[in-house]
């Protein structure tokens, strides 16, 4: 009898853990030829041999152009996007989207909004510098049959009025869209540290991961380095924010290229999660 129960909890345990999620919020720096040797044509391969690695079953990607979209997605296999580009709505300008594995997710219903007074259509918000959106799926777990919400973000790095409106407005954006109060995760480059009042708007409405993992968080606090390699980077600008999970994980990716330079001027950030 202890020896058949021990069993089954061995395959409950084996199971629950197999239906963990991995989810990363990955700034991938647009593609600027000023950036010399960190410029995408020199570090494009680094970025997809890290998320085949990591492999995590979405993420969202930040200051991603069109062109680097293409190259993510033909880089990697069984992943589809959902998501536009920021000017137009379309194919123009930076996506925030979101990746996803399609052996593992299925999308029921997806779009992207502008933060900003107008949502609905492409506009710059309050006191933002730029055009500034965030992209949101409806996914199946096709493992656990679960269903669940992503969002994927990128705040202006400016305006204070338009991040504090963001915060609020990406709370509001989560009741409209979430009527059956599914759980949520807002994945992002926010600009701003965690004293900041945006920051402190999300953290007392929905969990930040990096101080609510059941492990101790691994690797650097700081997550945008400027791809200085000589400094290890103080301030946390990316954010994986839960609601409806528990996060058994939470990491910095500090890994380096052949040549040690890094990746990005970011460190993705990666947490797992498992279903309440």
């Amino acid at each position: 009898m202890n020896f058949r129960f021990s069993i089954l909890t061995m395959m409950m345990f084996a199971l629950s853990f197999s239906q963990n999620l991995k989810v990363m919020s990955f700034n991938i720096r647009l593609n600027v030829d000023s950036d010399k040797e960190n410029s995408w044509t020199n570090r494009k391969q680094d970025v997809e041999d890290l998320l085949s690695y990591y492999h995590p079953d979405y993420f969202g990607v930040q200051e991603a152009l069109p062109e680097q979209m293409k190259d993510i997605k033909n880089g990697l296999k069984n992943y589809n996007y959902v998501g536009v580009g920021r000017d137009d709505g379309k194919e123009k300008g930076e996506f925030s989207a979101i990746f996803y594995d399609t052996d593992r997710l299925q999308v029921i219903k997806s779009g992207t909004f502008w933060l900003s007074e107008t949502p609905e259509k492409p506009s710059k918000g309050w006191d933002a510098a730029l055009n500034r959106i965030c992209t949101y799926a409806h996914f199946k777990d096709k493992k656990s049959k679960k269903e669940f919400m992503a969002m994927n973000l990128h705040f202006d790095h400016v305006g204070n009025v338009a991040r504090v409106k963001s915060s609020e407005l990406i709370l509001k954006k989560i009741k409209e869209l979430n009527p059956k109060n599914l759980p949520v995760t807002v994945s992002g480059d926010f600009n701003l540290t965690e004293d900041s009042e945006p920051i402190k708007i999300m953290s007392q409405n929905m969990k930040d991961s990096f101080y609510h993992s059941e492990t101790k968080h691994y690797g650097p606090k700081g997550t945008f380095t400027a791809f200085n390699i000589n400094e290890i980077p103080q301030n946390r600008i990316d954010y994986i924010f839960v609601k409806g999970f528990t996060i058994k994980s939470h990491r910095h990716i500090n890994d380096r290229r052949e040549n040690l330079l890094y990746p990005s001027d970011h460190f993705p950030v990666l947490a797992e999660l498992q279903f309440n």
